[in-house]
């Protein structure tokens, strides 16, 4: 499957690599380049493999709040919450944004690119009531316009002043030249900046006119590392099935005092009964790449497993993500065990660096 950009992708001669049955472009200059870009003025990445699933109707709260771990009823429009889809066991089947487009009517659910097919299905079967749930993935493109200075590219192109909405918002815009656009400001990579929603067939020329402008092109290994940098989970690597939002620390997006969705029962047991292990990050104070699968050590002894890991482009040191015993405390040193050698790593709460730097 191609993206609406694939062929500007192409122009640029960015590497293409297939990501989860996607033709997407993982670096145009190189990976370093193009996270320093992000992270000290902008970086603009195509992100319209990603879902987006309209639910509308009458029973849209009701059929939302048993779906979702947030509280739906009382989001204001415009308003954008980081939230869950759950199973019985409470184990993540994906992680996902809502937006309140109308409060009570209308709602836009952002979710992961590989996951669309099997989000659908699922809450297709979730669906007893009279919620309108509609695909507009195809018909829809994202830009992710990321650091410090996106607002400039933003005012330059669109004339909107990325100030006046502020962090989990969004607001609607009308344009002569892209249609309908949702601007919202949510993030992947700490750095700031804006989301775009537009028409896909208006993307190829809002991207263009935001190159023009300045904005560096972007591919996943930037959108990666940044993400890895600050500490935010990857559905498939850090988060999944197996795994359960107390677990990957993320409770903040779980609303327990609601009366009911899928997956509280067994989260209630777990919080009762305790976690044996959580998502944290560490930092290695040896030489050494930090990949996924491999383990942490504690005398001798496993402790936990790397679930992301990389070099920070900022810091130049080993970064990663790994469940751990939660034995282990923060800035506690273990091992890392890489090709048979165990290097010395600090388990340190994310984020890695700040999410913007000076030049």
């Amino acid at each position: 499957m191609r993206t609406p950009l694939f062929e500007e992708h192409v122009a640029l001669n960015a590497r293409i690599v297939d990501f989860h049955g996607w033709e997407m472009p993982v670096w145009y200059t190189g990976i370093k380049d193009e996270h320093m870009a992000t992270r000290t003025s902008v970086g603009l990445f195509d992100a319209s493999h990603m879902g987006e699933i309209f639910v509308s109707g009458d029973g849209a709260v009701a059929f939302l709040e048993n779906i979702l771990t947030r509280d739906i009823s009382s989001m204001k429009a415009g308003k954008v919450l980081y939230t869950f889809f759950l199973n019985e066991t409470g184990g993540i089947i994906d992680d996902l944004t809502v937006y309140c487009i109308t409060p009570s009517e209308r709602y836009m659910l952002c979710v992961n690119a590989s996951n669309i097919p099997h989000d659908l299905e699922w809450i297709q079967k979730q669906n007893l009531g009279d919620a309108v749930i509609e695909d507009k993935s195809p018909v829809t493109a994202l830009l992710a316009l990321q650091g410090p200075n996106a607002g400039d590219i933003l005012k330059a192109c669109l004339d909107f002043d990325l100030e006046s909405i502020r962090y989990f918002t969004f607001s609607e815009l009308n344009t002569p030249e892209y249609g309908d656009i949702i601007v919202s400001k949510t993030g992947y990579t700490g750095a700031g900046g804006a989301e775009l929603f537009l028409p896909a067939d208006k993307a190829a020329s809002l991207w263009n006119s935001l190159v023009g402008a300045g904005a560096t092109p972007c591919g996943l290994g930037a959108r990666d590392t940044l993400r890895l940098e600050m500490g935010y989970p990857l559905h498939g690597n850090d988060i999944d099935e197996g795994t359960t939002p107390f677990e990957a620390g993320l409770s903040f997006a779980v609303d327990m005092d609601k009366p009911d969705f899928i997956g509280k029962k067994a989260l209630a047991e777990q919080r009762e009964k305790g976690l044996t292990r959580r998502l944290t990050g560490l930092e290695l104070l040896d030489k050494g790449v930090p990949r996924q699968g491999y383990p942490c050590m504690k005398n001798e002894t496993q402790v936990g497993i790397i679930t992301s890991g990389s070099i920070s482009p900022v810091t130049g040191g080993g970064i990663a993500l790994a469940y751990l015993d939660v034995s282990v405390q923060d800035n506690e040193e273990i091992a890392v065990e890489i090709r048979s050698k165990h290097l010395r790593a600090l388990v340190k709460k994310p984020p890695f660096v700040q999410g913007t730097i000076s030049k």
